[in-house]
């Protein structure tokens, strides 16, 4: 059943969503707005999943899936090779949904009050599905990237911890150990098990066991769930 009203509405709004998105990444201080060469695609990203959204109000097909995930998988390349952790495009995620709440209630308001809850419903499940297929291309595109070029550490992260890890900064990780942190910052970084393991110098196994681990702890369901809860909220 197609909703054009909430459809028209949200067309419109675009142009202010992707500046609440701009604002909000900025103000986490994420990569993705801060640095000039990352926020024209992750505009152009944003831009894509609420036309997504828009689309299927309008009862039609998004954009060819095929086309979609070539281009995030583009996407992650460039993001990986600016040395942007994945974690990055997943708390984006998160923070686009939260810009377009205000444009998405009113919306949603210019259909009749018996077809708002479904009006609202077709908008979620598009921007789950538009969001999670990209969000996943770019995730694999992680994997096909060179690894970065090393920076210098600031001064401050260096002397936050002598090791050379990053610590995670996060309530939800408290009850991780040493390994499992330094595991869980690794697979933020998109490196697969077995490099992990090349990495810590243990066992793909145990890589995986610390994972489970990890799983368990954060209360996760996948590698992109746990990045989402211990770097998703910082």
């Amino acid at each position: 059943m197609p909703y054009p009203a909430a459809a028209q509405f949200l067309r419109t709004a675009i142009p202010d969503i992707v500046r609440s998105y701009q604002s909000a990444l900025r103000a986490v201080r994420s990569p993705l707005a801060t640095r000039k060469e990352a926020w024209p695609k992750c505009r152009d990203q944003a831009q894509a999943i609420v036309e997504d959204c828009v689309t299927a109000l309008m009862g039609e097909q998004p954009s060819p899936p095929a086309e979609a995930r070539r281009y995030s998988h583009l996407v992650g390349v460039d993001r990986a090779t600016q040395g942007i952790a994945v974690a990055e495009s997943v708390r984006a995620v998160d923070i686009l949904w939260s810009a377009m709440q205000p444009a998405v209630r009113s919306a949603v308001s210019c259909e009749a009050a018996a077809r708002r809850t479904a009006a609202l419903l077709v908008i979620s499940t598009a921007f789950r599905a538009s969001s999670g297929s990209r969000l996943y291309a770019g995730a694999v595109g992680y994997d096909a990237a060179p690894p970065p070029l090393p920076e210098e550490p600031a001064e401050e992260e260096a002397r936050s911890d002598a090791s050379g890890e990053t610590p995670v900064q996060s309530a939800a990780c408290a009850g991780l150990s040493q390994r499992e942190r330094q595991v869980l910052e690794r697979v933020a970084r998109a490196m697969t098990n077995s490099q992990i393991a090349r990495d810590l110098g243990i066992e793909t196994a145990t890589v995986k066991r610390h994972l489970n681990n990890i799983y368990a702890k954060l209360q996760a369901e996948s590698r992109i769930d746990a990045i989402n809860k211990a770097y998703g909220r910082r």
